[in-house]
């Protein structure tokens, strides 16, 4: 194991932490993204916390580095396909970053490195066979087949909230991100309380502010009937959509994350698995366990150094 650095990257924050040989994190840092600045800037901030992040381990060089962006990314070539909340089109970003650091650097989508994290260090430990649900901004998916991440033909697989539910749906409206990421979720209970419903978080409508994943966990730990009926709705068709991809792949355990997971916690995993077992097929496929991260927010970033390092031992 070779001493590496994770970056996980996001359309408004980026975290950074230095993984050492016994995979412990042993330094870290972090910043805003603001991604407005445009790929020069976010790529110049991003080697400045690398940086920082080595000084606080206390190491002046590591072997690799790797990042772990959102959206589509070709990991061979190293290029962000399309991160909408980056606005990056065809950047080689890997490159772009070794010329600044002049450290290999290895780029995985987001979710990827954090089920491969999640699959050797944390939740998805034993299982060579699994995938991974993040629900925040979007909804994003990894796959872990025969213990290594799974990219598919167009380096592309995992992105289950491009799963279209609804296609009678108006553009924006048809894929499961659409309706049941964190932003959707807010979005809808925003629009209930609007038409008149009560709701603990009525305050957050009238102020035009977006509803915090921890107020939302709040109001389903007091029952609020609004905010419970639209997360439990969004998370049965999460649940169908993985009880599918279960039937098709023959999985045993699937790993959610993200903020609101991590703050609600069995309000959104239970009905996930629940509607995940009711929808595999056959009947032995619905002792499906649906289990919630360990690593929690350090899951991208410890599995982009994680997958850093077995890019490197496999080039040596």
């Amino acid at each position: 194991m070779n001493t590496t650095v994770g970056v996980d990257l996001g359309g408004t924050h980026m975290q950074v932490g230095v993984l050492d040989e016994a995979r412990q994190l042993v330094g870290r840092s972090s910043a805003k993204t603001h991604a407005e600045r445009g790929a020069d800037a976010v790529l110049d901030t991003i080697a400045e916390h690398v940086k920082l992040a080595m000084h606080d381990a206390g190491v002046k060089r590591v072997d690799a580095i790797g990042l772990a962006a959102p959206g589509a990314v070709d990991h061979e070539q190293g290029i962000v396909v399309d991160a909408p909340n980056l606005n990056w089109d065809d950047l080689p970003a890997a490159h772009l970053l070794e010329e600044r650091l002049g450290t290999p650097v290895i780029l995985d989508n987001d979710v990827n490195a954090a089920v491969f994290a999640e699959q050797r260090l944390g939740a998805g430990r034993g299982h060579d066979n699994l995938m991974g649900v993040w629900i925040g901004t979007g909804i994003g998916g990894g796959i872990i087949v025969g213990g290594s991440v799974y990219h598919g033909q167009r380096r592309t697989a995992g992105e289950i909230g491009h799963v279209i539910i609804d296609p009678s749906n108006p553009h924006r409206r048809r894929e499961l991100e659409h309706q049941c990421s964190r932003t959707a979720i807010a979005r809808d209970i925003a629009d209930r309380i609007k038409s008149g419903a009560d709701s603990p978080l009525k305050k957050f409508v009238d102020q035009g502010v977006p509803i915090p994943s921890s107020e939302i966990a709040s109001a389903l730990d007091s029952g609020d009937t609004v905010t419970t009926e639209i997360v439990q709705a969004a998370c049965v068709k999460i649940g169908n959509v993985v009880g599918s991809i279960v039937t098709l792949l023959s999985l045993g355990r699937v790993v959610v994350g993200g903020g609101l997971v991590e703050e609600a916690g069995h309000h959104v995993v239970e009905p996930i698995e629940k509607a995940a077992r009711e929808s595999s097929w056959p009947a032995s496929l619905r002792n499906l366990e649906v289990v919630p991260t360990v690593l929690g927010p350090n899951a991208g970033l410890t599995g982009a150094a994680l997958l850093a390092a077995r890019r490197i031992g496999e080039s040596l």
